[in-house]
């Protein structure tokens, strides 16, 4: 049997175990009412019971021997009266004597049953914390003296949050963070964790999370608040943990990668929806760019200043923000090295859905200057306060040739680790986003500038709620599709080049880059002369040898 039908197999198997549980709940707990109420109770007696039973055995069972004793002990002194045939009580004195001996059981039991989930976040601690020499070991982080003796990195701390162990490591003398990265999938598989994250506490010590959960669970959006539209931390969905995700939009590009269906969309509206109240204040413009003939911006049309749905009008929209960059420098310079936003002067985010149809798949000349433009604003844009969102499918060089100058990347559902690599190089041990289930749109790798990963689920935005955003938070200025040439003045602020061939007379100079002018003309060389012909060579004169027979 395949490992599809298996994954079938068991997603069915989970969804009846979840309908059983639910029909189970409905009909007992969660009733309405006083029978509602006595189920209710009548489970939580149940579950403290078994929660000091459970204590208790565990207990005995870790203490066998002196249990053994303590009932040997008991009932060797019944045994003693009974046979001596004394008179009085004989059962008081050696029960009594059993309680006392077990009392510490006694207590283990009543932690259990008093606070059963703090019992069973101490127990798993311990067990957690008595495998740790074997599984550091066996991950390769022992070191073996000359003596015999196996080193292991310290296990100095052992914290829970919602979804994840948290384990703070503190390496070897010898060692580094490096190695603990290296181990870091191992000692995953071995403390049987659904995931993994790491995160550098300081020179040497690491905390490594080891996620108890398998999947996030999907939420989808609501109307956006102006207090949270910000681009410095935008709340786009929900962690591994259960707690918000925040992405940082201003004072960086991020590249959005991810197959077909693997939740795309709920990136882009995350970033676009999300921003919406600050795009009707005049403190964000929207520009997108959506080579697909609008499928995905359209719905929310107004919410964009500037928007193209063809290639050429691709270009003028990327024109039109190279002139606003070149206008900045000058009004930032000596001034600022990172641009504020404000309604008059407002962060630009453009918002490129399927970038390899503009960077790929158009014709030549349209490619060459939709590059030479990017990469001006990815290179020069972040600090003037223009920003890049862009979403593509295919990660390879020909279609995304500008990954590196994206300084924030989210991978989504991949379909190769080859892919996986290319989008995150070093972060893919970190990152597995290959692993990415295919139910789960929207579950995406964030990697930072720093290069730290995190898994999070991006909200899912119905296009209901996309339109209701869009009627509410229109940009003050209405979109428009860019049509015609650009004035005089915009295409000497985008091409200085213009203007300086027009006074060397060369006409032929449009549409290339101002990095690149055009050689001067050459004059025309003046035809050689002929040459003479040359003397004939003379012939070689006749041998008047003989030759003796």
């Amino acid at each position: 049997m395949n490992t599809p039908t298996l994954t079938g197999l068991r997603a069915t198997l989970d969804t009846r175990v979840v309908s059983a549980r639910t029909a189970l709940r409905t009909a007992t707990v969660g009733r309405a009412g006083w029978s509602g109420k006595a189920w209710r109770t009548a489970a939580w007696i149940a579950y403290r019971d078994w929660m000091f039973t459970r204590g208790l055995t565990v207990w005995m069972a870790k203490h066998a021997l002196f249990v053994l004793a303590v009932a040997v002990v008991t009932v060797g002194w019944w045994g003693i009266l009974t046979l001596a045939e004394l008179p009085g009580d004989r059962v008081t004195g050696p029960v009594l004597l059993a309680l006392v001996l077990l009392s510490p059981g006694l207590v283990h039991g009543l932690w259990a049953m008093v606070t059963p989930h703090g019992y069973l976040v101490r127990m798993h601690g311990r067990k957690v914390l008595a495998a740790w020499p074997k599984v550091a070991t066996a991950c390769g982080l022992g070191d073996r003296q000359p003596g015999g003796e196996v080193l292991i990195p310290k296990l100095s701390k052992i914290r829970y949050e919602t979804g994840a162990t948290i384990l703070r490591i503190h390496t070897l003398a010898g060692q580094t963070l490096d190695t603990l990265h290296r181990a870091a999938p191992a000692i995953t598989t071995t403390y049987k964790a659904h995931g993994f994250s790491t995160t550098t506490v300081q020179p040497g010590v690491l905390d490594l999370g080891l996620f108890t959960t398998a999947r996030i669970a999907g939420s989808v959006a609501g109307l956006p608040r102006l207090e949270a539209a910000s681009p410095d931390g935008l709340i786009v969905g929900r962690t591994r943990s259960g707690q918000v995700a925040q992405l940082v939009v201003r004072g960086r590009h991020t590249l959005v990668v991810g197959a077909t269906g693997s939740g795309k969309g709920s990136v882009l509206w995350s970033v676009v929806g999300g921003l919406a109240p600050a795009v009707h204040t005049g403190s964000v413009e929207l520009s997108g760019l959506d080579l697909k003939g609008g499928i995905e911006l359209e719905m929310g049309r107004s919410l964009f200043t500037r928007i193209a749905y063809e290639s050429t009008d691709a270009v003028r929209v990327l024109r039109e923000l190279v002139a606003i960059m070149n206008k900045r420098k000058e009004a930032m310079r000596g001034r600022s090295r990172l641009h504020e936003p404000r309604p008059g002067d407002p962060l630009h985010v453009l918002v490129i859905d399927e970038l390899a149809d503009l960077m790929a798949y158009s014709d030549f000349e349209t490619r060459r200057e939709a590059d030479r433009l990017m990469s001006k604003v990815l290179t020069q844009g972040r600090a003037l306060g223009i920003c890049v969102l862009a979403c593509v499918q295919n990660p390879r060089q020909d279609a995304v040739g500008q990954r590196n100058l994206y300084p924030q990347k989210i991978a989504l559902r991949l379909d190769s680790d080859i892919e996986t690599d290319m989008v995150l190089g070093p972060a893919m041990a970190l990152a597995p986003a290959h692993t990415i289930l295919e139910p789960d749109p929207g579950t995406a790798y964030l990697v930072r500038e720093d290069g730290s990963p995190e898994l999070m689920r991006f909200d899912y935005w119905p296009d209901d709620l996309i339109r209701d955003v869009a009627l509410r938070f229109a940009t003050p200025r209405p979109a428009h599709a860019p049509s015609g040439a650009l004035s005089t003045s915009d295409a000497d602020a985008v091409n200085a080049w213009t203007a300086a061939a027009a006074r060397r007379g060369n006409t032929n100079t449009a549409g290339k880059s101002e990095d690149n002018p055009a050689p001067r003309p050459r004059k025309p060389r003046a035809p050689r002369k002929p040459r003479a012909p040359r003397a004939p060579r003379p012939a070689p004169a006749a041998s008047t040898e003989e030759v003796s027979s």
